[in-house]
Parts: structure tokens; sequence; C-alpha cells
């Protein structure tokens, strides 16, 4: 089992303990909610152990939060501060919005700086990241959270699976395997997917995801509609 990502663990620790603290919840009253284990949430509360991916999706809804709340917000994402060298001002260019705003040329409307929104490209080194139980790892493509759908990288590690057990969940999901194999149990089929194959299914069908295979395995995931 791969190593715990102490910096990762820790973050969806505290993300985890501050939900659960502003619902005035005690640890067994959400493990009972989430149907997991009380001792395993106050390890993933300390920053000692990973939810698995069915457990992070049955604790989101249990505290009536998104799975996008335990992912951090990358850096290079979060808007930059106003930058007095930017042509905010119609035509002008930096130098002539210092001489308008030094002067106060009458004819200047207001030259107010705009601060710029997050940039909707997600470069690959600064994508939302967090790491899983079993060597699971999901990266968020996106800027920012989107309201109605995930879109992530997931990457199975050999022998990795999402759950002990199969899950279940609002919402719809598509996948299409980059590298690797993946085993897909829905319901009381199975498939086995190799790159370039792809599959869709009805989120609240049981189902189970598992790299089976002695090589990591790499897909683009997208839920939509989730809870």
């Amino acid at each position: 089992m791969p190593e715990i990502n102490a910096q990762h663990a820790h973050a969806i620790g505290e993300k985890l303990r501050a939900a659960r603290q502003s619902r005035q919840m005690s640890l067994r009253e959400l493990a009972n909610k989430a149907e997991v284990s009380a001792s395993m949430l106050s390890q993933v509360e300390t920053g000692k152990a990973y939810p698995s991916v069915r457990s992070i999706y049955n604790i989101a809804a249990a505290l009536a939060v998104p799975v996008d709340y335990f992912f951090p917000e990358a850096e290079a994402n979060k808007a930059p501060e106003p930058n007095p060298d930017s042509n905010v001002a119609g035509e002008l260019t930096a130098s002539e919005l210092r001489d308008a705003k030094v002067n106060k040329a009458p004819d200047a409307v207001a030259l107010e700086f705009t601060p710029r929104t997050p940039s909707p490209a997600v470069h690959v080194n600064a994508r939302p990241t967090i790491e899983l139980k079993g060597g699971v790892k999901w990266s968020r493509l996106t800027a920012l959270a989107e309201s109605e759908a995930e879109f992530l990288e997931i990457t199975y590690a050999p022998g990795a699976t999402s759950g002990a057990n199969m899950s279940h969940h609002e919402g719809r999901e598509f996948g299409l395997i980059l590298e690797g194999e993946l085993v897909v149990e829905l319901g009381f089929e199975s498939y086995t997917l190799c790159p370039g194959d792809s599959i869709i299914l009805d989120s609240e069908t049981p189902h189970r995801l598992t790299n089976k295979s002695t090589q990591p395995m790499r897909a683009l995931w997208v839920v939509l509609n989730r809870s």
C-alpha cells in the first residue's frame, strides 16, 4: 500500500473536521450516517489515513457538501492582485494610464483596476489533487469547483480499488481509459476496460472500480449531477 502523503491526508482531515464541527456532529454520529467506522473517521481527521472512494462520497453526502469540498485550491488559479501595469482602461497604455492618474486628466473617467478572474486553463502542475485510500488519486481538471459536475483525471495504482464494498451515490458517470486496465463492476456485471475504451453508468447502481493489473491505470472521469 502506498505511503501516506502527509500533506494531502492532513488537508482532507482538516476539511472533514471543520465541516463536521460546523454541523455540531460527533464522530460517531457522522460515522453512522456515512456508514463508516468511527475509528476510521478519526484516523482520517488526524491525517493518519485516507478515505476510500466509496467512503468520501458517503462522508460528503452525510455532511451535505460536494466531494469538491475536499480538494485544495491551486495557488496558480487564484485571482492575482491588481496589476498597475495592466491595460484596464480602454485603449490606454500603461504609461498613458499613469499620466492620466497623476495629472488627473479631466476627460479620464474613474480608472479603477479590475482584478482578473481565475484562468479557465489548468496547467498540469497546478491541478488540485487529493489522494485516497489504497493508491487512488483524483486530480481535478477544472480551475474552480463546478456545482453540477466533477471533471477528473483518476489514477489507480496496481491493486487499487474504489472500496472493499460496492458504492452508489447520486449522479451519472462517464469514463475514458488513457493508460492501463480498469475493471468496472456494475450491478451483477463486470467490464474490463483497456486504453481507448469508455463507459457510462448510473452512479446509483452499485459499482466498484479496481485495477487488477500490475501496471498503473489512468483515466478521464466525469460525474454529473452529483449531490
